[in-house]
């Protein structure tokens, strides 16, 4: 018989799948990915002629969920002067052993819970048990479902969010505050970072948002920003205080927050602990101490797409949601 496909739109997920609930779901797949029983190529990232824009292809297989994911993304960055979102994606899920197509739905919105939900498992591991303040970075979509998502795992008493554009900001501590609720304010970057126990940036900036002298002993970082080898959030000089981990070395090597400072000399190759993974499994230590800055430096994976989009997809089946279009 042939199986029907699904067809999701952004709004339906919005609507139907809760950012906290994923989080479990990407800890256990990132847990098992190091068991080396799932399947994780390359991304495929490519400039396109005379500076258009980029163009980008991941995918990844993971036992866990039997699903087979692919997803195609757009940048453009001149697309806000036309009204339109930088970013665009669209995910396909395939049965593994038949390669039919299962669904079809926006990418947009699944990259950044599972972005989202891996800066919370990275936060759950190696943020302070006693961590109290959260300051969230970036007040676009993944700078909200980041304060969804990381607000989750720890007991924080205050909730900051800095961004560039004051208005947008104070959008999304209006709208979450209500949302999660407990109170979101609004703060200047660096006293953000002061203050912060755990800092989550979530932007696409080439050049550095967080100062080293900002960031304070025991200190968390999550970057979580533009998986692009010019991105940086962070001064280069905080990079050597850190005790870096990553969700796949090889990939952040290359287009992580590190990987200009490994360029340039700064940092060796081997600047990494290793990945999260291995500390979700006990195979390396996390924090070893309290005063240590940690830093997870999250470029996003073609399994933690897989890992979400199985929760869209059981979730759109159980509900009934979405459009079922049979091809043959």
């Amino acid at each position: 018989m042939v199986r029907e496909t699904t067809i999701l739109t952004r709004q339906e997920i919005s609507a139907e799948v809760d950012i906290v609930a994923t989080i479990s779901a990407i800890e256990n797949a990132m847990g098992e990915f190091e068991k080396g029983q799932d399947f994780l190529p390359p991304k495929a990232i490519y400039m396109l002629p005379a500076e258009m824009g980029i163009a980008a292809c991941i995918t990844g297989y993971t036992k866990a969920t039997d699903l087979l994911s692919m997803k195609l993304g757009q940048e453009r960055s001149n697309n806000s002067s036309r009204g339109l979102p930088t970013t665009n994606s669209w995910i396909t899920a395939f049965c593994p052993e038949t390669g039919e197509l299962m669904m079809i739905c926006d990418g947009m919105l699944p990259t950044m819970y599972r972005t989202a939900a891996a800066a919370a498992v990275s936060a759950k591991y190696l943020a302070r048990e006693t961590a109290k303040t959260l300051t969230v970075i970036g007040a676009g979509q993944l700078g909200r479902q980041c304060i969804r998502a990381v607000s989750s795992v720890r007991d924080f008493q205050r909730i900051l969010v800095c961004d560039r554009i004051p208005q947008a900001a104070d959008q999304v501590a209006g709208e979450l505050s209500d949302a999660i609720g407990r109170l979101v304010e609004v703060a200047e970057v660096r006293d953000a970072c002061c203050d912060a126990d755990v800092v989550v940036t979530a932007t696409n900036s080439r050049t550095p948002i967080v100062e080293a002298d900002w960031i304070q002993a025991g200190t968390h970082l999550c970057c979580m920003g533009t998986d692009l080898p010019e991105k940086i959030e962070c001064e280069m000089s905080l990079l050597p205080k850190c005790r870096i981990y990553a969700d796949v070395v090889e990939h952040a090597l290359q287009r992580g927050e590190v990987s200009q400072a490994v360029e340039q000399g700064l940092l060796n190759n081997d600047c990494y602990q290793g990945s999260l993974g291995q500390v979700i499994n006990g195979q390396i230590p996390g924090r070893t101490d309290q005063q240590q800055i940690t830093m997870y430096d999250g470029v996003g994976i073609g399994i933690q797409d897989t890992t979400v989009v199985r929760a869209i997809y059981d979730q759109a089946t159980s509900k009934g949601i979405g459009t079922r279009i049979a091809f043959s």
